[in-house]
């Protein structure tokens, strides 16, 4: 590889997934490079640096050119769910300590009689603790808080070991001098504290509550990882300041995730929707669903003009109260193990991951994975596979056959007679399985597949996405410029977002304007303070303002963008797009109905820079005939086709690629396959579309 000397500053984005950690590299001069290691899944930080080390030496920079980092983590969501947080003592008004536990009476099983809920997470080392206290609805004080128990507690604290304190007592959304005492107790005693008014000020005991717990349990994990990455990159000269992806597709320094780490919950996926969405403005497109196939798992999200962000949302059985990017997550990847049981075949959703990985990666992977067969198939060749992986695919046919002896040896008479047709049904299993995904995203929210084009990334997303677009009846396949880290490109594009979110109930013809503009205007300052510490200058700040509203007797509310200040006229503004909006997503509306405010935001937004992509140089209709490298062997449908193999970086734009074909780049592999074009778009882009 050929590359000149970069020159800063260079902006780099990192994403750590579950195989490869991923790099993508921004010149001053508008130069994209992208990069891709093996993740060590152990401490992510070690591959991270291991492959920043890797891309000076390559791409010819200094620590000292990096004018920012920004890394999207899983290192809080795989603790999670993992049950491996440290724990901590939760403290709550007396008499509602079970309130995690209970929830509330809806079942994820409905029609399940012997239903359990199991939660990712296990109480049995928290501390449950109540304290004498009770504020009204109003947010007035029935019952003073009583602090003479708090000393048992920190001997139970000291006892056990636990350094964090999860706080949420009932109202305190309304009057939080409550728990302002109780922090300050254990602040001065110096142990981490989390208080729901600072974290959730939103009505809802128990979504409050979880919300509150979930962040104690993550934050002291991700802030310990995020200040041992910091340390390693000031140890290689990197003076760069380091921000994180958030949830809500917007960066923040480390100091402020440290208290939010629950934003770092979709920190790895809103990436790559971020990188969709500057997709919708570089196609000039409304409608697209983003595809994204990594080595473990694949993410999914429909977005029209923007991505959709979803006030709260379901994780790992907790309905947490968080701004996050609608993704739809399977366990379906390159690293996805074919297996044979109870007469079935399935792939997915357990995984190889990065070590031992797949069989073909000589690493003692000892199953069949999609990668392998998609090696066997010719889709993908060892001289080009990312990550300098020592590739082997005499260890896939061994062990597609050794699950062919498998499905042959059995009692069931699955008809499956080739390793041949093996491979294939591995693809069409795992391709179905994510098109159910999309149907998650698309139908299950109202809206049809058929007015989306699928915008397909990631290491195996290229591979897989005609087929899958063909299921669902979409309206073409985009392959960005670079597909293998286009979670990472997000990251570079990313402007730095906070937002707070307070109760407001009370029903709209009762409303104070006055006191509505004063919280608009408090919550705004503490924004304002929030980006000034981030080092964000005024002239590229903002401020959004957007309301919750609903029907009263309703549990749901939606969320509508609103104009400061609030004002009789525009009130009735909100109230018209309200009802459109519940129309637009119930399929009904009533005027006459009483309409509630529920909650009030404030969005901060601190812009960066943005790229500007580089156009391609412009070509004919024909590639040149360098660009077509050698030809090979591949399987289409079960027939072995004689199948040209492209260089990426060869194509023109408007040059024009006829299927069956495989194009061949850095980061991934294109698959396009018979009866298909490929046209190349001026940034890039492969565009696929049916013959005429």
């Amino acid at each position: 590889m050929n590359v000149n000397n970069l020159k800063g500053p260079i902006r780099i984005g990192i994403d750590t997934g579950g195989t490869f950690t991923d790099y993508v590299i921004v010149s001053n001069a508008g130069e994209i490079y992208a990069w891709k290691v093996p993740t060590t899944p152990a401490d992510p930080s070690i591959g991270i640096i291991n492959g920043l080390k890797e891309t000076m030496k390559i791409f010819h920079f200094r620590a000292g050119d990096i004018d920012l980092i920004v890394h999207g983590t899983t290192i809080g969501t795989n603790a999670f769910l993992e049950d491996k947080c440290p724990p901590v003592a939760f403290v709550t008004t007396k008499g509602f300590q079970d309130i995690v536990e209970i929830g509330r009476q809806q079942r994820s099983e409905l029609y399940n009689l012997k239903f359990g809920e199991k939660y990712p997470i296990s109480f049995s080392k928290d501390i449950l603790f109540e304290v004498d206290e009770r504020l009204d609805r109003d947010g007035n004080t029935i019952r003073p808080l009583d602090m003479s128990n708090l000393d048992s507690l920190l001997s139970k604290l000291r006892t056990n070991s636990i350094q964090t304190v999860a706080v949420s007592l009932l109202f305190s959304f309304l009057n939080p001098q409550n728990e302002k005492s109780i922090s300050s107790f254990f602040n001065e005693r110096n142990f981490q504290v989390f208080p729901s008014h600072e974290i959730s000020p939103q009505i809802k005991e128990y979504e409050r509550a979880v919300t509150t717990l979930v962040n104690a349990k993550v934050s002291p994990v991700v802030h310990t990882y995020l200040r041992k990455l910091e340390k390693q990159l000031k140890e290689i000269d990197v003076k760069a300041p380091l921000l994180i992806m958030q949830s809500n597709t917007g960066m923040a320094d480390v100091k402020t995730i440290g208290r939010s780490g629950i934003q770092t919950l979709y920190s790895g996926l809103a990436g790559g929707v971020l990188a969709a969405a500057d997709s919708l403005k570089h196609l000039n497109r409304t409608h697209l669903v983003s595809l994204d196939i990594g080595g473990t798992s694949t993410d999914v999200s429909a977005l029209i003009d923007q991505p959709i962000i979803l006030r709260s949302r379901n994780f790992g059985g907790f309905p947490l109260v968080a701004n996050m990017v609608d993704v739809e997550t399977i366990g379906s990847g390159g690293g996805s193990i074919a297996k044979f049981k109870d007469g079935l075949l399935s792939v997915g959703p357990e995984s190889q991951g990065a070590n031992p990985g797949p069989a073909c990666y000589s690493l003692g992977g000892d199953k069949a994975t999609l990668t392998d067969a998609n090696l066997f198939l010719g889709y993908i060749h060892e001289d080009n596979f990312a990550g300098n992986m020592n590739i082997d695919i005499g260890k896939s046919k061994f062990y597609l056959n050794k699950l062919i002896e498998e499905i042959h040896s059995s009692s069931y008479s699955l008809e499956i007679e080739s390793i041949d047709e093996l491979a294939l049904s591995i693809r069409k299993i795992l391709n179905n399985n994510i098109a159910n995904a999309i149907r998650v995203v698309t139908i299950q929210r109202g809206l049809d597949p058929r007015d989306f084009a699928l915008l397909g990334f990631g290491g195996a997303g290229p591979l897989q996405s005609w087929e899958i677009a063909q299921e669902l009846e979409m309206g073409g396949v985009i392959i960005p410029p670079f597909p293998g880290v286009w979670s990472a490109s997000g990251l570079v594009s990313s402007d730095i977002k906070h937002e707070v979110t307070q109760s407001y109930l009370q029903a709209v013809e009762e409303i104070s304007f006055d006191e509505i503009n004063k919280k608009w205007l408090e919550i705004k300052d503490k924004l304002e303070q929030i980006l000034a510490n981030e080092d964000v200058e005024e002239d590229k700040r903002n401020f959004n303002y957007s309301v919750d509203m609903r029907y009263m007797g309703q549990s749901d509310s939606l969320t509508i963008n609103a104009t400061y200040p609030i004002t009789n006229t525009t009130i009735g503004d909100l109230m018209e797009v309200f009802h459109s909006l519940h129309n637009q997503n119930y399929s009904w509306f009533d005027k006459e109905l009483t309409v509630e405010l529920v909650n009030i935001s404030v969005e901060a937004v601190g812009y960066v820079p943005r790229i500007t992509m580089t156009r391609l140089p412009v070509g004919s209709d024909r590639p040149p005939e360098e660009a077509q490298k050698t030809t090979r062997k591949v399987n289409f449908d079960g027939s072995w086709i004689d199948t040209p193999i492209y260089d990426k970086t060869l194509l023109l734009s408007g040059n024009v690629i006829e299927g069956p074909c495989i194009i061949n780049q850095l980061d991934t592999t294109t698959v396009i396959p018979p009866g298909v074009y490929g046209r190349i778009n001026p940034l890039g882009y492969i565009l696929m579309e049916v013959k005429k």
